[in-house]
């Protein structure tokens, strides 16, 4: 696709089969409307230090933003076409990092954020990311030392039915799953079996009903194969390891879907993009180039990365 814009892309929001929002560094932010014929290019007016690390869009006019960075670059806007902002969250302690974010629907939202005290960082909202909120650490486990998410490519937390939401952590030595059941107001934890290590551990998370795949590995290992990809088969309770994929390195971004019964799951990272249609015992090679991001609604989604890269995807079972 032609983005128009040379930005590294790491973020991808699917609204319906018409509308995607895309975000990513320099302050920059592509949206459709066409099912990915054409982009339209957005930028924050105060300049390209942002990075929006990660966008969740509302329909094909709106979208809430969120940056990453230490302090007060971590932030989250709401942005309507053409060029209306609204500020609705800014950092306000010097060692918070925001990593991704998340909506259940128009209204409940979640965001996560790196362990600044000896309680994971999770942000509510109920009223359309309007307003957010520290959840109540009464009722979730402590965090490890160092521990947090990779603000990769928007997808170190993904919300499911129900109220069913999964966080997937790292960095470290730290390497496991947050998972709520009732939006955000209790956690429990449960382990991964991927790599561990100071920069290492799980990246991202996407489920289909109660099948799941994690993706992660080691980020100082770009040349070799790691422990980087795990699927569940009962909403996150369990985990196992898949057959190693064809792309070395760690991955950045996970999506899976469903297909006419049919499972498809993606993993993909600065070396490429493989996918699987039996749950990680064999892999295909899909593309070699560098994707941050990638992301599946039914038959269709999109990979992005890194030069304002935006690869659709279709798929037939």
């Amino acid at each position: 696709m032609e983005s128009h814009t040379k930005s590294l892309l790491q973020a991808i929001s699917i609204v319906d089969e018409n509308t995607t929002w895309i975000s990513g560094h320099d302050a920059t932010f592509v949206l459709t409307k066409d099912g990915g014929a054409s982009w339209q290019s957005f930028a924050h007016p105060t300049g390209d230090s942002l990075q929006f690390r990660d966008i969740h869009g509302i329909n094909n006019e709106q979208a809430i933003l969120m940056t990453a960075g230490s302090g007060p670059l971590s932030r989250i806007f709401t942005f309507t076409t053409p060029d209306q902002w609204e500020e609705n969250f800014v950092m306000e302690d010097s060692l918070g990092f925001l990593d991704c974010i998340d909506f259940w629907d128009d209204q409940r939202g979640i965001a996560y954020g790196d362990a600044i005290d000896d309680s994971p960082y999770i942000l509510l909202t109920t009223d359309g990311g309007k307003t957010w909120n520290r959840a109540d650490s009464t009722n979730m486990p402590k965090a490890g030392k160092g521990e947090g998410g990779f603000a990769a490519s928007g997808t170190c937390v993904t919300t499911g039915e129900n109220g069913k939401a999964w966080i997937a952590t790292g960095a470290g030595g730290n390497c496991r799953f947050l998972i709520t059941e009732d939006y955000g107001q209790s956690w429990r934890e449960v382990n991964s079996p991927l790599v561990t290590g100071d920069a290492a551990g799980n990246t991202s998370v996407s489920f289909v009903g109660d099948v799941g795949v994690v993706t992660g590995g080691d980020l100082l290992i770009t040349d070799d194969h790691s422990d980087n990809c795990a699927f569940s088969n009962d909403g996150g309770a369990t985990w196992n390891l898949s057959a190693r994929p064809q792309t070395t390195g760690a991955f950045y971004g996970s999506s899976i879907t469903m297909v006419d019964d049919q499972i498809f799951a993606f993993a993909c990272g600065p070396n490429g993009i493989d996918y699987t249609k039996d749950q990680g015992q064999t892999w295909i090679n899909l593309d070699t180039a560098n994707y941050w991001a990638i992301s599946m609604k039914g038959n269709v989604g999109y990979a992005s990365g890194t030069d304002g890269k935006i690869l659709r995807i279709s798929l037939q079972p």
